[in-house]
């Protein structure tokens, strides 16, 4: 019986193919694990952030929410389309009225007509001193990870230093007001000078709510956008 030779080799040579190919899948394999593992492991940690970020963020919307109401309040330029835009506002960022404390106050408020709204607290039975508690719990969080900021695209950046650096120009409103107010606490202040701190303090609130207003509705965009949503 004849034999050919090159069915012997072609035979031989199969294991030698199927090893080869085996190494091959196996090394490239090897190469491609490690950018695999690191890109799940960014996802998961980016996960973890954003879920931490926003629920912060939404804290902080509804406590400038409360401060805008508060200071529009008190000033007496409180009206229905106000309450409107800001209940919009925070329902499209996923605020709820079951932990929201600005979207109580909205309801109770929008219960009231349009004159008692712009009674406001700034009505003589108020007097000038009754002054305003102004304080933000803040972004700790935030603040805590700005270097981990590399896990979220150009534009999340940028929106979430705005809004960081926002934060702290509203702080140095309140702190402006503060000050003032403890200055008005001076046994031997003169009228005058007594007259010119409240309207200071009045122009601080006035910023301090304007500021609010601003942030509330750039954290509200940056709630709804895709990177950002829950």
């Amino acid at each position: 019986m004849d034999v050919n030779p090159n069915s012997i080799n072609h035979a031989g040579s199969s294991p030698t193919i199927i090893t080869f190919v085996v190494l091959v899948v196996g090394w490239g394999l090897g190469i491609l694990s490690s950018p695999i593992t690191d890109a799940i492991r960014r996802r998961s940690v980016k996960q973890r952030i954003t879920r931490a970020v926003r629920t912060e963020l939404m804290s902080l919307q509804d406590s400038f929410a409360a401060v805008v109401i508060q200071i529009s309040h008190r000033r007496g330029v409180l009206t229905h389309s106000l309450l409107d835009a800001l209940q919009s506002t925070l329902i499209s960022s996923g605020q709820s009225s079951d932990t929201s404390k600005a979207l109580k106050r909205i309801d109770e408020l929008m219960r009231l007509d349009e004159a008692a709204l712009a009674a406001g607290r700034g009505s003589p039975a108020d007097g000038p001193r009754a002054f305003l508690s102004l304080k933000v719990p803040g972004v700790p969080f935030l603040e805590s990870h700005l270097h981990r900021l590399e896990f979220y695209s150009h534009e999340t950046q940028r929106r979430l230093l705005e809004i960081h650096a926002g934060s702290q120009i509203f702080n140095q409103h309140v702190d402006e007001a503060l000050h003032q107010q403890m200055l008005t606490f001076d046994p031997g202040i003169s009228e005058a000078h007594l007259a010119s701190l409240l309207v200071n303090i009045e122009l601080c609130y006035g910023r301090a709510a304007e500021k609010a207003s601003e942030l509330v509705s750039q954290i509200a965009a940056l709630l709804q956008s895709a990177e950002m949503a829950a």
